[in-house]
């Protein structure tokens, strides 16, 4: 006897406005994250797939789950994470560096990339200022953290589709990234001696940091929009601490600090410059 076929609107799971409260805000508790209405399509489709891989069969159990297991609790923040990242995003910020660099205004380089996702970011960072820095001597490390701990063991690895890396010619894809071949093929990799430059750990922005050094420059770039607004001026004056004397802050290209601000100065296209 062959099974009804579902109906197009008829859920797998019955997944209520209640789950939906409940999740959202155990993830808004925990990450800071604010989630719209418009996400509960969203939030079904990726935790479904959870209830699957662990044979539950409803969202009550779930639930329970997600509020008493700790194993669970991280999959599940890795799973409603939105991580949308790519090669040379935003590329006038490092243009932007790279004529700080050659016009001396910095003598080390001290970078987080905060939300750093599945690498593309610091790696891109290391693309586009590695050369520099090695020609004026200036000391070179990166820092990547994300919330996401499936995004930092992707990032950590260094593998990405081939197509990720069209943004490059050449020449740079020779220095900086490997071929796959036979079974990696179609992939590449970013090549040891660029991977230990980064060091990544996961991190919480809206909990203590337990970051005991300052940094020249901070990437922060398509995060913020996450966030509510109070949220958002505690993390930004959080960054201030954590910047050396005249720091650089990027955000993102939707993202801005507010003009009555008085610790930054707006530099350029989302950069800010600690005062």
């Amino acid at each position: 006897m062959q099974n009804k076929p579902r109906a197009v609107n008829d859920k797998e799971f019955q997944f209520t406005r209640n789950h939906f409260n409940r999740l959202r805000s155990l993830a808004y508790d925990y990450s800071g994250i604010h989630v719209t209405d418009d996400k509960y399509e969203m939030y079904y489709a990726r935790l479904a797939k959870r209830l699957r891989k662990l044979g539950l069969k409803n969202f009550n159990d779930y639930v329970s789950k997600v509020e008493n297991d700790p194993f669970e609790f991280k999959e599940f923040i890795n799973s409603i994470t939105t991580n949308v990242t790519s090669f040379e995003r935003e590329p006038y910020h490092f243009e932007f560096l790279r004529k700080q660099i050659q016009n001396r205004e910095l003598d080390s380089l001290s970078i987080w990339s905060a939300g750093c996702s599945s690498g593309e970011e610091p790696y891109s960072i290391i693309v586009n200022l590695y050369e520099l820095a090695q020609e004026y001597r200036i000391p070179f490390s990166i820092l990547g953290t994300d919330l996401d701990t499936d995004v930092l063991k992707k990032a950590s690895n260094g593998v990405y589709p081939i197509k990720a890396i069209d943004v490059y010619k050449r020449d740079t894809k020779k220095k900086f990234f490997l071929k796959g071949a036979n079974a990696n093929d179609g992939f590449c990799r970013v090549k040891k001696r660029f991977r230990d430059i980064v060091k990544y750990q996961q991190l919480n922005l809206v909990t203590d940091w337990h970051l005991k050094k300052t940094f020249d420059i901070i990437f922060c770039r398509n995060v913020m929009i996450y966030f509510e607004n109070e949220t958002k001026q505690k993390i930004i004056q959080k960054y201030a601490e954590h910047l050396t004397p005249n720091g650089l802050l990027f955000l993102g290209h939707s993202e801005s600090i507010s003009k009555t601000n008085t610790t930054f100065d707006n530099v350029g296209k989302t950069i800010y410059r600690k005062r």
